[in-house]
């Protein structure tokens, strides 16, 4: 069930403070997870008091900031956002909790540059200015259902041996993929279909399209969702883009609609700002492909799209105003990720020179160079926020591209 806050900002329609108190003491709501993502679209969260969530609202709630992956000491502020506490249908009603996404701000109260949920609706307000359109995002997100070992530990063992659109008993994911749209709707979210996979235990959920902020946040939802109704069922969910060596790879697709004065844009307007995404494509490949894994995926011959001669882009013409982005995956962050394609698409449709369009990068360590000397990149990303992304992939580009997939927890 899905609640609005005023945050003193009250506006028509939206529940007050007062009005959550009531539900959270009524239902036996006893903790509030305050969350947020780091820098990798990684979702933290700090459990809190129900009884102090007005008092957190208003002066927040402070965390250290290396949390945020952006900072090295010091203290950030967490702000309950309005219209995102939802329940968490998989604990137990039993001193229920609910969770709320949360804004990033410095110790004084001013904004956070490196907060992901920033970037984006910037990003996102800059692409209205500048073409007088609109983008709302549909997207699929792909997962692995994998099973447990006696001791409860995961393992990268599919749980079926199913193949795209089989249905039961072939499909042993049926019940689970239920389950896990009807707790999605629980929490106020909109998930359109969900079916398996090409892959041996594989699935995947589309969601109804959405404004860019709120579809990467229903991103991040649905991953922790997954991850935790798997658990509950004795099973492990991996959002790993290559799981299993040789197997299918795991796609998050966008869909992008796009609109001016409330319908489809022309044609000739999608496909500026599908060039600016295609033109753009290696550049943004260190943040929608940002694990060594991720290469693994795009080395595939049946990837809509990779690093190899004569590959597809993986961006495709669908018409009515839309288009479909199907080069990122499911490691990637999704505010980041939406708000780059974002600003390609914006220089695209803005008549921006843009350089010929190139393959993806053929390793994570190949595409952390191309960002690092990209002008765009560094356009649209903030300083302090790329520095330490760039550094903290680094890391993860000595890997190989199959080390330790279950203990990157993706």
């Amino acid at each position: 069930m899905l609640f609005k806050i005023s945050n003193k900002r009250c506006k028509d329609g939206m529940k007050t403070i007062d009005e959550i108190l009531e539900y959270i003491e009524d239902n036996g709501v006893k903790f509030v997870k305050l969350s947020f993502c780091d820098i990798t679209g990684r979702l933290k969260s700090v459990s809190v008091n129900a009884a102090h969530l007005a008092e957190f609202t208003s002066e927040g709630f402070v965390v250290d900031a290396l949390a945020s992956g952006a900072a090295d000491g010091g203290d950030l502020l967490l702000f309950p956002e309005p219209d995102t506490i939802t329940a968490m249908p998989w604990r137990p009603s039993a001193g229920a909790v609910v969770n709320v996404m949360c804004r990033l701000c410095n110790s004084d109260g001013s904004p956070f540059v490196c907060d992901c949920g920033r970037i984006l609706e910037e990003a996102d307000d800059k692409f209205k200015a500048a073409t007088g359109c609109e983008v709302s995002f549909m997207t699929e997100s792909e997962f692995y259902i994998m099973k447990r070992d006696d001791r409860g530990e995961p393992t990268l063992t599919p749980v079926d041996n199913a193949s795209y659109l089989d249905a039961a008993p072939l499909d042993t994911c049926e019940n689970l993929r239920r389950e896990i749209v009807f707790t999605l709707e629980s929490m106020g979210m909109q998930p359109l279909s969900s079916h398996h996979e090409k892959g041996r235990g594989q699935n995947a959920v589309i969601f109804r399209s959405n404004t860019a902020y709120r579809s990467a946040i229903n991103t991040v939802l649905f991953r922790s969702a997954v991850r935790n109704i798997a658990y509950s069922n004795g099973l492990y969910a991996t959002f790993a883009p290559c799981p299993i060596d040789g197997s299918v790879g795991s796609n998050f697709r966008i869909v992008a609609e796009i609109t001016e004065n409330g319908k489809p844009a022309d044609d000739e307007k999608v496909k500026a700002f599908m060039h600016g995404i295609a033109a753009r494509a290696n550049e943004m490949a260190a943040f929608t492909n940002p694990v060594p894994n991720s290469y693994d995926r795009l080395a595939l011959s049946g990837t809509p799209c990779g690093f190899g001669d004569g590959r597809r882009n993986g961006i495709r013409f669908y018409g009515k105003g839309k288009t479909e982005i199907m080069f990122a995956d499911t490691a990637c962050n999704p505010f980041v990720t939406l708000a780059l394609i974002l600003s390609a698409g914006a220089e695209g449709m803005t008549g921006k020179r843009l350089p010929e369009i190139t393959p993806l990068p053929s390793s994570l360590g190949h595409a952390l160079d191309v960002a690092e000397s990209s002008d765009f990149v560094r356009g649209n990303l903030p300083a302090e926020y790329l520095e330490k992304y760039l550094a903290r992939k680094r890391v993860q580009a000595s890997r190989t591209g199959r080390e330790n997939i279950i203990e990157s927890g993706y």
